[in-house]
């Protein structure tokens, strides 16, 4: 039987599931998301015509795909569904398309290639709060999307489906580098899960974003954690928030 996947196979996922398992919460968030990223819920959707649905279910069967067949269902993946649940983080840059976008230098200054991007409003506050913190190291004006997967609906390829996206401040932070370990990404994101959680359930809403050996500094490589909190969640009381962050990534 040949198995090919439309994408690559996470491995060592075992423990993550444990987690997401033991956790009511959790088992919650992500039904909750599975259902209201239903396609068929009211209305018979024709984003895929029926041969193509067919395919893919024949596929998925074949080849023990269950993200290519939950992409007919709900537009997600298995990890799209988690990742829109709050319960694991996005990539940096998944895909090969640059999200989050950056529009700050390492001062708080506006990149000039943003200039004209980037809402004068948004910036003056962030710039504002980012003055006046005590630490100013990768914390960025940026914009973010939460996304999922969807098929083209004439040649059933995939691609990236933006759900939504803001302007906020992004927080960059290295964290031991899980690639020396040999580590898999899903076994990074069992070890993250607590402080993933912790933001989700403190700061809910922020996007949490994960580069498994992907941050460069000194010519030595680490992971990187990002956590965005989105204006359209955050801009009231956004100092705090940004100190609530920190507080949770360095265990204050």
């Amino acid at each position: 039987m040949s198995e090919k996947t439309m994408f690559p196979r996470e491995l060592h996922t075992d423990v993550l599931f444990e987690k997401i398992l033991n956790d009511p919460w959790a088992c919650e968030r992500l039904q909750e998301t599975f259902c209201d990223n239903l396609v068929y819920d009211n209305e018979f959707d024709t984003t895929i015509t029926s041969s193509k649905f067919a395919e893919s279910l024949f596929n998925a069967y074949k080849n023990r795909d269950l993200s290519a067949f939950l992409m007919c269902l709900c537009n997600n993946t298995v990890f799209d569904l988690l990742r829109n649940s709050y319960l694991i983080p996005y990539r940096f840059n998944a895909d090969g398309k640059p999200n989050p976008i950056i529009f700050t230098d390492e001062s708080g200054n506006l990149l000039p290639e943003y200039k004209s991007i980037a809402h004068e409003k948004d910036y003056q506050h962030f710039n504002t709060i980012y003055q006046g913190l005590n630490n100013k190291k990768n914390i960025y004006f940026a914009k973010a999307y939460r996304y999922s997967h969807s098929y083209d609906p004439d040649s059933a390829d995939t691609f990236q489906q933006i759900l939504e996206e803001h302007s906020g401040v992004l927080l960059i932070r290295e964290l031991p580098d899980t690639v020396k370990s040999k580590e898999t990404e899903a076994e990074a994101y069992s070890a993250l899960w607590d402080l993933m959680i912790q933001i989700e359930k403190d700061l809910p809403m922020a996007y949490v974003f994960y580069g498994q050996d992907s941050l460069i500094e000194n010519d030595k490589r680490y992971d990187e954690l990002g956590i965005f909190l989105p204006n359209s969640h955050f801009l009231k009381n956004l100092e705090k928030h940004v100190e609530k962050a920190e507080a949770i990534i360095y265990g204050k």
